[in-house]
């Protein structure tokens, strides 16, 4: 009995020295490891001398977005955004922490500019109710490639890409020239709202180029045809020091292009490709492809947002949404909270000649999508006649057929009936394309949105 007893004494030793084995790794605790990890990743941030340049991607609204960044011991960062002109003369100042939450993790803990990028509130900076833009401000540092950090977000998995500025960066962004470049873009797209290259396996063809500066929609697209068939190659960009930066690179024929260069001087925008080569975007007063051509190819969305007007709305669109939300909030509430009529999405499928209308409907924090689907035929020269179907879910067949009838001024009364050209609208505010309604049988019944 007493060997049995000193050979399980032993046996347990050896189980506790072997456990203690798998805990350590080169000598160290998995604690140790964790602590060290976070300190390198602490002396990384704080250690570049210019600080760094980082690319951030929103998940459902926009796309790329530019920041500088310079981090300190303390716990503090210094912050500018491309957003527009304005906000790139500002310098913004708040903390950070980096901490292990399941892996090493940068977290920006009190508010930034990166936080407008979430906010929930459309009237804050834009972005889609409740949701923002789909991004984040807690990022888990996924890899380290020389002197660049990847990381991604936490919630909204946006991707955010950090590199060790270059003197001459840090110089750029914290001086009026980060603005400055963005404006000289911005203005050169406001002021040219069709715009080409030429292909470059002709020097001939015309290839449209189509590019918004506009903090909702930083899209960018090549569009050509080839044998009547639409061919894209799309993308979406940030503002750079050099000019702009695509977050992939963009293959036209034979030739990948990686980013634009502006030319502040001569105010011409350049397309760069993979091999540095330059190629100039070139301007037209006319469109170089209608719109109706590019829709459910091209362009596979335009988004009315949720606004009491917007360019390329007229006073009877104006009036009926205001009529039609006026009839939904008195009429129609979930528990003792009033419904309310948001942003429209218009999806289009040339393919199926199918339109389906997507009517987000607020009421207090939460909301619902209303589905509407048309059938559509459409004339040669683009003029659209929407037939709406059945089978609406329980929610969408209640409120269209709700005894107030909330949505027949811009349903029933309009786009179900009228016929419509759709056509580019340019904001004249700043120079965006936008997608627009244009009713022919009621001409002061337009409505535009964000081409998507």
């Amino acid at each position: 009995m007493k060997k049995i007893f000193i050979i399980g004494f032993f046996a347990l030793l050896i189980i506790q020295a072997c456990k203690k084995d798998q805990e350590l790794i080169d000598g160290k605790r998995p604690e140790e490891r964790v602590a060290e990890n976070l300190e390198k990743y602490r002396n990384e941030l704080t250690s570049s001398p210019n600080g760094w340049v980082a690319y951030l991607g929103t998940t459902l609204v926009g796309g790329g977005y530019n920041f500088y960044m310079s981090f300190d011991k303390n716990n503090r960062v210094v912050m500018r955004a491309d957003y527009n002109s304005d906000v790139a003369l500002e310098t913004i100042e708040s903390t950070y922490r980096v901490k292990q939450v399941l892996a090493p993790s940068l977290i920006f803990d009190t508010y930034t500019l990166l936080h407008l990028l979430q906010d929930p509130d459309p009237g804050s900076f834009d972005g889609d109710y409740s949701v923002g833009y789909g991004s984040d401000f807690e990022f888990e540092i996924r890899e380290q490639v020389g002197d660049t950090l990847k990381l991604i977000g936490k919630k909204r998995k946006a991707p955010l890409i950090l590199v060790k500025a270059t003197v001459d960066q840090k110089a750029f962004y914290t001086s009026d020239k980060f603005s400055d470049n963005i404006e000289g873009i911005s203005t050169f797209l406001a002021d040219n709202p069709f715009t080409y290259i030429l292909d470059p396996k002709d020097n001939t063809k015309k290839i449209q180029v189509s590019m918004s500066p506009d903090v909702r929609s930083r899209s960018f697209a090549l569009i050509s045809t080839n044998a009547g068939e639409i061919i894209t190659n799309s993308g979406v960009f940030s503002f750079s020091d050099v000019g702009a930066r695509l977050n992939k690179p963009i293959t036209q024929g034979d030739v990948i292009f990686t980013g634009l260069s502006w030319d502040n001087v001569a105010k011409k925008l350049f397309m760069v490709s993979s091999t540095g080569t330059k190629v100039e975007i070139l301007t037209s007063t006319t469109p170089i492809l209608p719109l109706h051509l590019l829709l459910g190819v091209s362009y596979s969305s335009i988004i009315i947002p949720n606004a009491i007007t917007y360019p390329g709305w007229n006073s009877d669109f104006i009036t009926r949404r205001a009529l039609a939300n006026q009839r939904t909030s008195t009429n129609i509430v979930v528990g003792s909270t009033p419904v309310t009529l948001g942003n429209m999405r218009f999806n289009f499928n040339s393919t199926a000649n199918t339109m389906v209308l997507v009517w987000n409907t607020p009421y207090g924090a939460s909301s619902l999508n209303l589905t509407y689907p048309y059938t559509f035929t459409k004339t040669n020269d683009g003029i659209y006649k929407f037939t709406i179907g059945s089978g609406f879910d329980s929610n969408s067949s209640f409120i269209y057929n709700q005894a107030a009838k909330p949505l027949d001024p811009i349903l029933a009364e309009r786009i179900n009936v009228d016929n419509f050209k759709l056509d580019y609208f340019i904001n004249p505010a700043n120079g965006a394309i936008l997608g627009q309604f244009i009713s022919v049988e009621h001409p002061d019944f337009t409505f535009s949105g964000i081409l998507q």
